[in-house]
């Protein structure tokens, strides 16, 4: 019996050695960080141009409409304003003209804003892709175990975000680039 109970506390002994040693000498704790890309996007070089070029098309496309707007405003005065000396069939052929312009409008307004939509999500993808390049490379550099976006985290200790450095690393990316894919347009 004394000999069954060494050979156990013995093999026991060499399992937790072998499993243990190389845990007390060797191994690194992870290495975590969190990144928010919500304020990379709104603080980045690329988000703003992101921002600046989806409302200058959105501008682009409200005037348009504004301008066709205006013109079917001005075809419904001129109709009011000329009912009495208008034949019948004169005042039907502009307000079916009337209404053919103000069906054209809501089907352009409705295209123009897919439009906008597919752009600021195309842009927003290529700013995303781009910071997701970034961030790849600062884990590979900085040997990071794991990195994950913040918005699916409850608690992270503060030390552990690192998005001021991944805005800035992006930053200098995005101005490196000039004519290169680090964001909109670009």
């Amino acid at each position: 019996m004394q000999v069954r109970n060494t050979t156990m506390i013995a093999t026991l002994t060499l399992l937790l050695m072998v499993v243990g040693i190389p845990y007390a000498f060797g191994a690194d704790a992870p290495k975590i960080g969190t990144v928010n890309f919500q304020k990379i996007f709104e603080n980045s070089a690329g988000g703003i141009a992101v921002k600046d070029q989806v409302n200058a098309e959105g501008q682009r496309m409200e005037q348009d409409l504004q301008r066709r707007a205006d013109e079917i405003k001005a075809m419904e005065e001129r109709l009011s304003k000329d009912t009495g000396v208008m034949s019948k069939e004169a005042r039907d052929e502009q307000r079916w003209e009337m209404e053919r312009k103000a069906d054209e409008l809501n089907t352009l307004k409705r295209n123009y804003e897919r439009r906008i939509q597919d752009l600021q999500m195309r842009l927003v993808n290529e700013v995303r892709q781009a910071v997701l390049n970034v961030v790849q490379a600062h884990a590979r550099k900085e040997n990071f175990t794991l990195i994950v976006e913040d918005i699916g985290v409850v608690y992270a200790a503060p030390h552990l975000d690192i998005t001021d450095t991944i805005l800035n690393q992006y930053n200098e990316s995005y101005a490196k680039q000039g004519s290169g894919s680090q964001g909109p347009g670009r």
